[in-house]
């Protein structure tokens, strides 16, 4: 199903497990969520709520921007995910080498660090960014949601740096 079809579907169960109450007020059918995802009487704030499911659009929107513009080459996988982070957020990643990014995404208030145990389950948007190791320039990635990868080609998820370097996981805010 795609982005835009999800979109779609929550937006037809919203309008029509909505109704308003002889208040005024907007009410849900008891057992009813209208965030996809969140139990109803989730004690998630609805702020929280939205926070996620706008992390999530912004990490589907990076994928799919770096799946439709991969070149099938190696050696431009900082180029190629530059482009598709600077496709939902203002550009700021700067530097010739993968590894660079690193630091520059810590220090964003687009994307948070999170643990890099799990690389084959990661979200769809999650940035992988490996050390050089022994490699001049190390590597960046961005997870499909699927057990890959994408940057300048698509390949499973690196489980561990050809050079030896070890990664840091970065999720969309």
């Amino acid at each position: 199903m795609t982005l835009r079809s999800k979109l779609l579907t929550a937006l037809s169960t919203l309008v029509l497990a909505t109704s308003l109450s002889a208040c005024g007020a907007l009410e849900t059918p008891t057992g009813m969520s209208l965030t996809p995802g969140f139990a109803s009487g989730s004690s998630m704030t609805r702020s929280a709520r939205f926070e996620s499911l706008s992390a999530q659009h912004k990490g589907q929107e990076i994928a799919s921007f770096a799946l439709q513009n991969t070149s099938g080459g190696t050696g431009w996988c900082y180029s190629y995910v530059a482009q598709a982070i600077h496709s939902a957020y203002p550009a700021f990643l700067q530097g010739e080498h993968a590894y660079m990014a690193a630091n520059q995404l810590a220090q964003s208030d687009a994307f948070r660090e999170v643990s890099a145990l799990q690389l084959q389950n990661l979200p769809a948007g999650a940035v992988v960014v490996w050390s050089q190791g022994s490699s001049n320039s190390g590597h960046i990635s961005i997870a499909d949601g699927s057990g890959r990868e994408i940057s300048d080609h698509v390949a499973t998820q690196m489980q561990q740096h050809y050079g030896g370097g070890s990664a840091r996981v970065f999720l969309p805010r």
